[in-house]
């Protein structure tokens, strides 16, 4: 190439490096890349981020979604407690100690299970009757305190035959701490004090003394 000592060499050399621009930014529009510098990695990063919560109305359809699915549960669950059906009852429920300690007390006749509507006339009947004669009213209070204590002393002996029975039928091996964290003590006790016809879940057996293997 000839020298041309007239020639402006800053002026060409801008065009062609304007030149050589234009033709990497056509090929990279031909490639389908976006004609600027590569991102950071924590700037790609956020901008692939994608928010676990979703938008408001998502998250209220989801809630509708969850609370429709969990009624549908607890009806299954509440029918099986009602059928007797052991399979799809609550977790809770399917446990063996469980299920032992309702077909046994089921099994067992409980002074406690009509202490309540009994404590309930008795406690009407001496309100009532105390004005025409105080002394039926003191008898009709001192058999409801009878009774009570009654009821108190049939839970204590039933409190210690059950864990005999749980013991001997190797469904609980002597540890206290299970019989805490499986709160055995109250389940069996709120379970004696209810009426059977009206239990949840319902005994499987339909006449009381069929006891549990």
């Amino acid at each position: 190439m000839t020298w041309n000592p007239f020639a402006n060499t800053k002026k060409a050399k801008a065009e062609k490096q304007q030149q050589e621009a234009e033709a990497k930014a056509a090929a990279a529009r031909e490639a389908g890349k976006k004609d600027h510098a590569t991102p950071k990695r924590k700037d790609a990063q956020a901008m692939s981020y994608t928010p676990l919560i979703p938008d408001p109305k998502d998250r209220k359809a989801r809630r509708k979604i969850e609370r429709r699915r969990a009624r549908a549960r607890e009806d299954r669950e509440y029918a099986a407690m009602e059928s007797g059906d052991v399979s799809q009852m609550p977790k809770a429920e399917r446990d063996p100690m469980r299920i032992y300690i309702r077909d046994w007390i089921d099994a067992r006749w409980n002074l406690g299970e009509w202490f309540i509507p009994a404590a309930i006339v008795l406690l009407i009947g001496s309100m009532s009757i105390s004005s025409y004669s105080t002394v039926v009213g003191f008898v009709l209070a001192m058999l409801m305190y009878v009774y009570m204590f009654a009821v108190i002393a049939d839970l204590f002996a039933m409190w210690f035959t059950l864990k005999k029975s749980l013991l001997k039928h190797k469904k609980w091996d002597g540890d206290r701490s299970e019989l805490r964290r499986m709160h055995v003590l109250t389940y069996a006790l709120s379970r004696s004090l209810q009426i059977r016809r009206m239990r949840v879940p319902r005994p499987r057996e339909k006449k009381r003394g069929v006891w549990p293997d």
